[in-house]
């Protein structure tokens, strides 16, 4: 419907689907085949109350960074891949991939557990932001799209006993075992 000012309204008679309810959505998750993205991770249900993670488009664009840093750290050379793996987070902060990469080069490399507390727990951060305040679904491990979330979250409590928050650790802990 046209506004008196010749502007498009939206709202009018017009618009497709009008006078149909909208469907009720619960937080960040949608129906089967469908998808859902409230922040840089989105949530699809797979099945029941199973689900996956939906990455940012960001993620394919930066994988042969990714790829680079993984082989140079392979080849021996912890601070070119750091570069690299780093190059690929600046591109796309929110590859959860990248900073499972980076968390894991810094305990392995380098042994700092605060640095990788800070990959491992931005990556696990981003998940959480996506789940529904009452997710009672399941992001089960096999599932690639779900991979660096777990690893992110085992990564993450193992830093955390690492410093003496173990408290912290057991909470995390014990969503893995929920959520798996």
């Amino acid at each position: 419907m046209n506004q008196p000012n010749g502007r498009h309204d939206p709202s009018g008679p017009d618009k497709p689907g009008q006078g149909k309810p909208a469907k009720p959505r619960r937080g960040n998750v949608r129906d089967k085949g469908l998808s859902a993205r409230l922040g840089p991770i989105g949530l699809r249900r797979i099945d029941g109350n199973v689900f996956e993670l939906i990455h940012p488009k960001c993620v394919e664009e930066t994988e042969l960074d990714y790829q680079e840093g993984l082989e140079l750290w392979k080849a021996g050379d912890p601070e070119e891949a750091r570069d690299a793996l780093r190059f690929a987070l600046e591109a796309c902060h929110d590859n959860l991939w990248v900073h499972v990469a980076l968390g894991d080069l810094a305990v392995r490399e380098f042994r700092d557990h605060r640095l990788a507390r800070g990959h491992y727990g931005y990556a696990v951060e981003l998940v959480q932001r996506s789940l529904p305040p009452d997710f009672n679904g399941r992001l089960p491990k096999n599932r690639v799209a779900n991979r660096p979330f777990h690893d992110a979250l085992a990564g993450l409590i193992a830093a955390l006993r690492a410093t003496d928050a173990t408290a912290e650790a057991d909470t995390l802990q014990a969503l893995a075992n929920r959520i798996s």
